[in-house]
Parts: C-alpha cells; sequence; structure tokens
C-alpha cells in the first residue's frame, strides 16, 4: 500500500514538472515574440518616417514643375 501512494506521489511530481517545462518553453517564446514586436515597432516608426520624407519631396517636386510651367509660359 505505502508503495503505490509513493508511486501515485512521485508520477503526479512527474507530471508537476512537465507542466513546468511546457511553462517554461511556453515563457521563452512569448519572450522572443515579444522581443521581435519591439524591434517590429521601430522599424513601422521609420517606415512612416520615411514615407513622410517620401511624400514632401513628390509634394515639392510637383509644385517646382508647375512654378517651372508657370514661369516658363508667362
Amino acid at each position: 500500500m505505502d508503495s503505490n501512494i509513493q508511486q501515485e506521489i512521485l508520477e503526479r511530481i512527474v507530471r508537476i514538472e512537465t507542466k513546468i517545462d511546457g511553462y517554461n518553453s511556453t515563457r521563452e517564446k512569448a519572450d522572443v515574440a515579444y522581443n521581435k514586436a519591439c524591434q517590429n515597432e521601430k522599424y513601422i516608426a521609420e517606415m512612416k518616417d520615411n514615407q513622410k520624407w517620401l511624400w514632401r519631396t513628390i509634394a515639392g517636386a510637383i509644385i517646382l514643375g508647375i512654378l517651372s510651367a508657370v514661369i516658363k509660359f508667362k
């Protein structure tokens, strides 16, 4: 009877250890995902800034084209 109780306790401990290992693995994956998300946030901000400069350059080119056409045909 005592050996059955000991065996059951050992089995439960093994299950707990397995769950803890699974939790640690999940935690590591979550940390990696969080770090990637933070890095992607920086990349997105940089891309938005670059896009802002692109639109300003395009608008400036259009304005200069219109001004040069007005001056040329005046």
